[in-house]
């Protein structure tokens, strides 16, 4: 397991995460969906998808980036790193999201690279 899943891992579970995954260019590093109402092999393509146009729309050089993708029933969240690692979150849009801490999690996978 990458360092980045490791790290993922150790924070998990957090509230309104529904699924994640972590990729280095193509690769996929470690996914997971963490809730039954939502299609494994299809969330990992839409985090896929989201993470391509991102980093297609927001180039961001050589600088860490995050963004965020709002949907009606869900957020993604992702960070992009310049060493091409990105993770994304995709997290249910209502009260019970730990927003705090996903905010946090997406920060610290970003200064990961700088340590």
């Amino acid at each position: 397991m990458s360092q980045s899943a490791n790290f993922l891992s150790s924070r998990l579970p957090i509230g309104g995460v529904a699924a994640y995954c972590i990729r280095r260019g193509n690769d996929i590093l470690a996914s997971d969906c963490l809730t039954k109402s939502l299609y494994p092999s299809s969330t990992e393509e839409m985090l896929a998808r989201v993470v391509r146009s991102g980093r297609a729309l927001l180039p961001s050089g050589d600088h860490p980036t995050r963004y965020c993708w709002t949907y009606e029933g869900h957020r993604v969240y992702v960070a992009a790193r310049p060493d091409s690692v990105c993770l994304a979150l995709l997290v249910e849009n209502n009260a019970s999201a730990q927003l705090a801490t996903i905010n946090e999690t997406l920060q610290a996978f970003l200064d990961m690279a700088e340590a």
